[in-house]
């Protein structure tokens, strides 16, 4: 044997001549390995002017001298580098770190974290890596209290980006919870780690919980007949003047509009359409400093312009329910303009909702009978034509009452037209509004006898 197994010190011979250089070089070796400080595990090629307290451990990928050498420790001796092989065990303090490393029998790796900086990767029972800098491979783990509390802080750097936990199932995402994207609270769940859908988010500022994917627990829509299905007065599409009414609820902005409908989806080439909105209806003395979001579905042709009374801003185009918020002035009070038009060229949209709170909730309709409820609030069409048929003397009136649907909005007035009028005197034909609930139709007999009229195209307007 010339050099003993663990350390490869070099051992004297017997009879050996200049048995001190020998053994001097073995001092040497122990002086450099007993207590192990390597320069650096990270440079790879050998320093320009090295001294006699030069060491490394090689990277991959050496250069030079080092070439050739990965995970050897590369000594400066007597003027040039000696390279030894790493025996399991091995320990060097690595000063450009200051970590404490062992050599696993395949790898350098760090002992512990024993400086104030920490390790910049640690695993435990499995590999960190540049990007998952801390993984636990275990059954379970535990983080106590010492002492009192305990807190697992998560911490982002602006509020677009995304603090959460993950959950995944076969490293493919089923479950997040945290602030993504925003700072308020998202909880989001997938099927195929893909495609997401969100399940609650709570306003950062309010407290508010949203369930945007449960319709039965979104927020009441504050605009009637956002999605355009009741047409009392039949209107077929087309050019609308400024401030006439089409669909029920929804009139021409003050340039006119021009928008179809087909089944649920609108579009809107030009000009505005507006609801104005009452919020004594919604139970609020007025909308000023209360959060609105306004929100179509599947946005296409361009970004939408709104206004809720003196504020304005954009919905830009897209699939899904999109939204803007927006909170009226000071000054907004009363019943509201809720205005929507194509930002430029024609927009495609569907079923538009305005409700409280900052976040867009998914669309649910109200049940027909509500609906046509509240249109009728402000404009009620009677769908027969009312027959007067009486026998009365010379002068004297034929009157039937009419009971209407709801309470309109205010004392409406009345259109209609007469046919078929029979022993009536002229002009006597009238609708009287009696209030916001009943109104009296009328004739006066032109001569004793049998009095006939037929009343129809009637309608009661209290629109806004």
């Amino acid at each position: 044997m010339t050099a003993t197994p663990r350390l490869i010190l070099p051992l004297l011979a017997a009879g050996q001549a200049q048995k001190h250089v020998t053994h001097n070089d073995a001092l040497t070796r122990l002086d450099a390995l007993v207590h192990l400080v390597v320069d650096s595990r990270t440079q790879a090629a050998p320093p320009g002017t090295p001294t006699e307290l030069s060491a490394y451990i090689v990277p991959g990928g050496g250069s030079g001298a080092f070439a050739g050498r990965t995970d050897q420790v590369a000594l400066f001796e007597d003027g040039g580098w000696t390279f030894l092989t790493p025996r399991p065990g091995w320990q060097a303090w690595v000063a450009d770190e200051g970590e404490h490393n062992l050599w696993t029998g395949t790898e350098w790796r760090r002992d512990s974290p024993l400086s104030g900086l920490g390790a910049s990767l640690w695993g435990v029972n499995g590999t960190a890596d540049a990007t998952t800098r801390f993984v636990v491979q275990a059954q379970a783990s535990l983080f106590n209290h010492a002492g009192a509390g305990h807190q697992v802080k998560l911490n982002k750097a602006a509020a677009g980006e995304t603090a959460s936990l993950l959950f995944q199932d076969g490293y493919s995402g089923r479950a997040e919870i945290g602030l993504a994207g925003d700072d308020d609270l998202h909880l989001k769940v997938s099927a195929d780690g893909s495609g997401w859908a969100e399940a609650l988010v709570v306003d950062r500022t309010t407290g508010e919980v949203a369930l945007p994917a449960t319709p039965w627990a979104g927020a009441q829509n504050l605009l009637i007949n956002g999605d355009l299905q009741i047409n009392q007065r039949g209107f077929a599409g087309g050019v609308l003047a400024a401030g006439a009414y089409g669909f029920d609820r929804w009139k021409a902005g003050p340039a006119g509009a021009t928008l179809s409908l087909a089944g649920y989806a609108l579009t809107l080439p030009t000009g505005a359409i507006v609801q104005p909105v009452e919020p004594a209806l919604w139970g609020v003395a007025s909308f000023a400093g209360l959060p609105l979001t306004l929100s179509v579905e599947g946005l296409a042709g361009g970004n939408l312009s709104v206004s809720i009374g003196s504020v304005s801003g954009v919905i830009t185009a897209g699939s899904g329910r999109r939204g803007v918020t927006l909170t009226p002035a000071a000054g907004d009070t009363g019943p509201l303009a809720v205005s929507i038009a194509p930002a430029s060229g024609a927009v495609t949209l569907a079923r538009i909702k305005l409700e409280f709170g900052r976040r867009a909730s998914g669309w649910m309709a109200r049940p027909s009978t509500i609906e046509e409820a509240l249109c009728a609030r402000y404009y009620w069409r009677h769908e027969a034509a009312l027959a007067l048929d009486a026998y009365q003397a010379a002068g004297g009136a034929a009157q039937q009452a009419i009971m209407l649907p709801v309470r309109m909005r205010a004392v409406p007035s009345a259109a209609f037209a007469v046919t078929g009028a029979t022993n009536v005197t002229a002009g006597s034909e009238v609708l009287t509004v009696l209030s916001r609930r009943e109104v009296r139709a009328g004739v006066t007999a032109a001569a004793t006898g049998r009095v006939q009229a037929s009343f129809g195209s009637i309608a009661f307007d209290a629109e806004l």
